[in-house]
């Protein structure tokens, strides 16, 4: 039997694997797009939260958005800042269903239960990718031109040491989400909490998402090494904490899920023949942990320059370079001052428990005080409550 050829093999479909893969199908290249869930979006564990012109982008129905949200509130030692947003909230079982059904309408080759075991670049344009159809219990090969990493900061992009994450671990996060009854808050508002009580760095959620609420915890595993601790700690946000407890405490639990959060970007985004984005090239926010923006910003900088190699007929990593290019000169240089800024505050738990969320507070909602109340959230509580300006003109966006 002939093996099967692509020009790109997909590895993973979640948001970022499923946009490129549209992407590249409306430009008539043959896509095989692989997924090793049962159906997209199956075991994440996110928030769901994006802001409204990125889910524009994913060209999918306004049905699969839960929320339209214009404010985000957060929750600080002293006091509640908010913000303006223009965001949406979405289920990401049916969010990620629905991009990975459209890029298949689209012309690519949608593989649901289907892992991708190994890869070889036997030379550039010329990848063989192992596959397991585990429905099936059958292994078997294809080659493309390209493989695109989508799968997760546990990808299998690792095996190429240019893609190597295993030093970034101690700076990946942990999350749990659940799904709880109810909607305990304003309907267009999440609230989002930064408490020592919870962690000295790390945060718990409710967002609104339809009927019910994404209720969650997520920390550095730096700060809280073993997942069981941090499960405690939802336990905790849940049923004990005294801002969320009586409003929580009640809930119907209808869905729990947990993983990890990839808080630093990799050291490289291509090679010949591959590139890596989304999850898998640690494309999340290091101050909170959102990441759905800029696996559409990714998908969107990645396809010209794959649609291109295939019309040079040229994939080696000099080609591929235009979508690191292009990447850092966007969104990644936010990214990165973020990661400077997410580097003091862990730095400044050495100094006092209490000043990671005090430094966060200065730093990212500084635009909501006055340099006396930032000097009063440093000095907390010594100097009193700082307060925030009635009127502001800054809104929240995730870039």
């Amino acid at each position: 039997m002939d093996i099967e050829k692509f020009d790109v093999v997909i590895v993973g479909a979640g948001v970022a694997g499923s946009v490129l893969a549209r992407k590249l199908a409306e430009a008539d290249a043959r896509v095989l797009l692989l997924e090793k869930d049962a159906y997209s979006g199956k075991t994440t564990a996110c928030g769901g939260l994006l802001d409204r012109s990125h889910f524009d982008k994913c060209l999918i129905s306004d049905t699969i958005i839960e929320q339209s949200i214009r404010k985000n509130i957060f929750v600080l030692p002293w006091g509640e800042v908010c913000f303006d947003a223009d965001q949406v909230t979405v289920k990401r079982r049916k969010f990620d269903r629905a991009l990975a059904q459209l890029a298949q309408s689209r012309g690519a080759e949608l593989r649901n239960q289907s892992k991708a075991l190994d890869y070889e670049v036997l030379k550039p344009g010329q990848v063989r990718v192992s596959i397991k159809d585990i429905a099936r219990d059958l292994n078997y090969q294809v080659e493309s031109r390209l493989i695109a990493f989508a799968d997760g900061p546990l990808s299998l992009a690792r095996k190429n040491p240019s893609f190597n994450s295993d030093q970034n671990k101690p700076y990946w996060a942990y999350a749990y989400a659940y799904e709880t009854e109810g909607i305990p808050i304003e309907s267009d508002e999440i609230k989002i909490y930064f408490e020592k009580e919870l962690f000295p760095w790390g945060y718990g959620w409710i967002f609104p998402n339809g009927n019910v609420s994404n209720v969650g915890v997520g920390t550095l595993l730096k700060f809280l090494p073993k997942k069981a601790k941090i499960k405690q700690k939802q336990d905790f946000f849940l049923n004990e904490y005294s801002r969320t407890a009586s409003l929580l405490s009640t809930s119907e639990i209808q869905d729990k899920k947990g993983g990890y959060l990839p808080m630093k970007l990799i050291g490289s985004f291509v090679d010949d023949s591959q590139v890596v984005l989304g999850d898998a090239a640690g494309m999340v926010s290091p101050l909170f942990g959102a990441g759905i923006d800029s696996a559409i910003d990714a998908a969107e900088a990645c396809a010209p320059v794959l649609l291109d190699a295939l019309k040079q007929d040229t994939y080696n990593r000099a080609v591929l370079s235009a979508y690191e290019n292009k990447i850092g000169s966007t969104f990644l240089k936010d990214l990165k001052k973020q990661w400077i800024i997410s580097r003091i505050i862990i730095f400044s738990k050495r100094l006092n428990v209490n000043w990671p969320i005090k430094i966060l507070s200065v730093i990212a909602f500084g635009g909501k005080y006055t340099r006396w109340n930032k000097i009063r959230i440093l000095f907390f509580p010594i100097l009193g409550k700082p307060t925030v300006l009635q009127k502001s003109k800054f809104n929240i966006e995730h870039r």
